[in-house]
């Protein structure tokens, strides 16, 4: 239940790729304090030591399908948003602790919604060659 000035979140993604490859969010349910920071974690683990893992984060709202935010990769100090994805949303990545998590500063009642962290150890490119 929502109260004025706190902002719940809930987390039910666990998510197992074929290769064997993990990813877990350790919290099913967060409440935040509007204004407040809220961080929300997922451990990942890799069948091998894949240079190429890509970890996302998803909001989803009541209704809607899951809209992409950002993601990190493997490897990469770089962070890749959407260009919808407002600045108060961030990532980090630690491979040591194969941790990933998601920031929201300033967190609003607009914040409220389900966050999905997903892992992928290819990310597909379409190439198109003209032939004549």
């Amino acid at each position: 239940m929502l109260y004025a000035g706190l902002l719940t979140a809930v987390f039910y993604l666990t998510f197992d790729c074929s290769r064997g490859d993990e990813i877990n969010q350790l919290n099913e349910t967060i409440t935040s304090k509007v204004s407040s920071d809220t961080r929300i974690f997922c451990n990942y683990s890799l069948s091998n030591s894949a240079d190429n893992a890509y970890l996302f984060w998803y909001k989803q709202t009541p209704g809607s399908y899951p809209r992409y935010l950002l993601h990190r990769m493997k490897g990469s100090t770089d962070e890749f948003r959407s260009d919808e994805t407002e600045a108060r949303f961030s990532s980090q990545l630690d491979t040591s602790q194969k941790m990933t998590s998601l920031t929201i500063v300033n967190t609003q009642l607009g914040d409220s919604a389900v966050y999905l962290c997903a892992l992928s150890t290819t990310v597909l490119s379409l190439h198109y060659c003209l032939l004549q």
